[in-house]
């Protein structure tokens, strides 16, 4: 047995590592903050929310 013996990688392990890699770099996203469509009408509401809040005060 080699030093490295346990650092090494069957091809069906490498596989399941890359896809896994993949799969955590699409969940990390572009890191790009972005309001989606389904959240557009929540951010209105509550932005005519504050800014009344911030008359009566």
């Amino acid at each position: 047995m080699g030093s490295d013996q346990s650092a090494s990688v069957e091809p069906t392990g490498m596989h399941r590592l890359v896809k896994d890699i993949q799969s955590v770099e699409e969940a990390l996203g572009d890191g790009i903050k972005q309001v989606y469509a389904s959240e557009k009408s929540a951010r209105e509401k509550l932005r005519r929310v504050r800014s009344e809040a911030v008359l009566e005060v």
